[in-house]
């Protein structure tokens, strides 16, 4: 059974920094695919870089592909653990004001797939309940359960046995991108509810972050525990040593979704010992920790300005613009939350979306507020 250790839970501002970079990230790959457009119109002639296309979308892959949600997934398990920490040391139980918590994200998540198919906050949503139990156990039995997920025994199986989990032969979803390339606001934002939630955890389950997503919640929850992510005692040596075995995993480890973990240790590891060993990385990475504190408002609103963007209903770039120009977009997009970040943050401690659900977390409803048995 865990037990808080009372140490007071400050601000992380690093984890701002490494929230924004990875909604910037997935921004960025977003663009890169055209909001999941760009295989619908490989028979157009669209306006590109010639030759440097295919390494621009291959080095944008190995950079940012499954890296950048692994990252939001590792913070958002951090997060967990911060606010369920938060409340053990007034001694109350998190665990149903976490749940409701999670059902508003699921609610939020169906908001956002109507504007983009490619949501994960419903399953995340999903998943995030898995913190309720495990967050209740001691460390031993949570590395535990961390060590079978990190061997991905969803993606083993299919790997050795041939067969896929992904979701097949739904009525209709073969009409998801079609319309989106082709409808209207109203037709798109139909089948996007309808199937981009169910295609969503189809292709996440299959693709191995079925497994790693709570994995990366589990590990972030760990790293709160251990207070990693502050410059105490041995810290910043585990980081190193981290990013060692993130850098030889990168290229040594035999599946894909492995190897993105590993990418994104590296990167975390790596922006952490920045962080604390020179003080102009952490002023340059400022602007970055405003975009973090709004990570959710910006998930949410890249998939309005990308899809206008990208989809039939705005501008349809998906159909005139190779990857180079579309991660440009991404790169505009990008600029114009930023320069929102900065200037609701100067009035205001919370992003918009980040103020209602947190206003709507803590409503009084007073059996969610349970004491912690003793």
């Amino acid at each position: 059974m865990y037990r808080t250790t009372n140490l007071p839970n400050t601000r992380i501002h690093v984890a701002d920094a490494l929230r924004g970079i990875a909604v910037a990230g997935i921004i960025l790959f977003h663009a890169r695919e055209h909001f999941n457009l760009y295989w619908s119109a490989l028979d157009l002639p669209r306006a590109g870089f010639g030759s440097w296309e295919q390494p621009a979308a291959d080095a944008l892959g190995f950079l940012l592909s499954g890296k950048m949600y692994a990252i939001f997934a590792l913070l958002f398990g951090l997060s967990f653990f911060i606010q369920s920490d938060n409340q053990a040391q007034r001694g109350r139980d998190f665990s149903l004001r976490f749940a409701w918590r999670m059902a508003l994200l699921f609610a939020i998540g169906l908001i956002n797939a109507t504007l983009y198919n490619g949501d994960v906050l419903t399953y995340y949503a999903l998943f995030g309940l898995l913190l309720i139990p495990i967050g209740k156990l001691s460390n031993r039995w949570v590395w535990l359960i961390a060590a079978v997920l990190f061997i991905q025994p969803l993606e083993l199986w299919q790997y050795f046995s041939g067969h896929t989990l992904a979701i097949r032969h739904i009525e209709g979803m073969d009409t998801l991108y079609p319309t989106l390339a082709t409808g209207s606001f109203a037709q798109s934002a139909r089948v996007s509810l309808l199937y981009g939630p169910l295609n969503s955890f189809s292709w996440a389950v299959a693709n191995g972050r079925g497994t790693q997503t709570p994995l990366m919640f589990i590990l972030g929850m760990l790293a709160g525990r251990y207070r990693l992510f502050y410059d105490e005692g041995r810290n910043l040596r585990i980081w190193g040593a981290l990013l060692l075995l993130g850098a030889l995993g990168t290229w040594l480890v035999p599946f894909q979704a492995m190897r993105n973990l590993a990418t994104a240790t590296a990167i975390v590891a790596a922006v952490v010992l920045l962080w604390y060993r020179w003080p102009g990385f952490r002023r340059a990475l400022h602007g970055m920790t405003l975009f973090g504190r709004m990570s959710l408002t910006n998930y949410l609103l890249q998939s309005l300005l990308g899809t206008a963007l990208f989809y039939n209903w705005g501008l349809g770039l998906y159909r005139h613009v190779d990857v180079i120009y579309g991660t440009l977009a991404g790169v505009g997009i990008i600029l114009v939350q930023y320069l929102f970040c900065r200037l609701w943050l100067r009035r205001h401690t919370h992003g918009p979306i980040e103020w209602v659900w947190k206003k709507l977390t803590w409503i009084d409803i007073p059996f969610f507020d349970r004491k912690i048995a003793s």
